[in-house]
This record gives structure tokens, C-alpha cells and sequence, in this order.
């Protein structure tokens, strides 16, 4: 990886003092054996992505189907409660 160099005489009185003569050379922040580098197809990642939305959205149907069917069955069973009493 190859990080850039200022030449002496762009930088500022205080690091000419500091670097005397040399070029401000920076270091990498990371071990370049950190660094990965990922092929992915934006294709399909989003037609994976509408795949996955369409999996939630059927969840969450299926979840208000059946909170729906338990207030129902408990509407019913505590009318049978306060029928039979």
C-alpha cells in the first residue's frame, strides 16, 4: 500500500525543523493483512436484499395474523366465561 509523501518544501516552518531535510512520509494506521478486499455483485446483493425485505414483510403478516387469531380466541373465551356465570 502506497501512502503519499509531502515534499519539504510544502510543509510548515515547524516540521521543516522537526524533519530537517527528509519529505513527511506517513505509516499506515493498519496492518495491510487487515485489509480485505471484497468482490461482490451489486446485482445481486440487492435482489438479495428485496428477497430478504419480502421474507420480513411476509413475517410480520404472519405475526398479525396470529395476534389477530389470539385476541379473537380470547374475545370468545372470556365471553363464554361471562355467559356461563
Amino acid at each position: 500500500m502506497e501512502l503519499p509523501k509531502i515534499k519539504n518544501e510544502n510543509l510548515p516552518e515547524e516540521l521543516r525543523e522537526i524533519l530537517g531535510d527528509a519529505d513527511a512520509e506517513f505509516d499506515p494506521i493498519v496492518d495491510p493483512m487487515d485489509v480485505l478486499d471484497i468482490q461482490y455483485d451489486p446485482d445481486l446483493y440487492y435482489e438479495d436484499r428485496h428477497k430478504t425485505a419480502q421474507l420480513l414483510i411476509e413475517s410480520r403478516r404472519k405475526l398479525q395474523g396470529y395476534l389477530t387469531e389470539q385476541r379473537l380466541t380470547k374475545s370468545k373465551e372470556s365471553d363464554s366465561i361471562n355467559t356461563d356465570s
